[in-house]
């Protein structure tokens, strides 16, 4: 089996599942991603501080991109400017 035949989408569900979770990011990028400094709730800005939230972030896309190059993509994008936001926030 070739690299490229592994990273196919095996089955009807598959697709489904990448590209549903893809447009969730999309989406999300596009709220709170593309404005600058977005607003973010309490518990949010409280865990970009703790060691283990930003490694799940990181198993996360490792995961992500695991499955499906586009979505690790994005979703290294998406924590990418959530922790930038968040460290420009907290340090107003």
């Amino acid at each position: 089996m070739e690299w490229a035949e592994s990273l196919r989408p095996t089955d009807t569900t598959d697709k489904i599942a990448r590209l549903s979770t893809a447009i969730v990011l999309i989406v999300w990028l596009m709220m709170h991603g593309l404005p600058f400094h977005a607003e973010y709730s309490k518990e949010l800005i409280e865990l970009a501080g703790q060691p283990w939230w930003r490694l799940l972030m990181i198993l996360t896309v490792m995961a992500g991109a695991y499955w499906c190059p586009t979505v690790g993509v994005l979703a290294a994008l998406t924590i990418t400017l959530y922790l930038v936001d968040v460290r420009a926030l907290t340090q107003r």
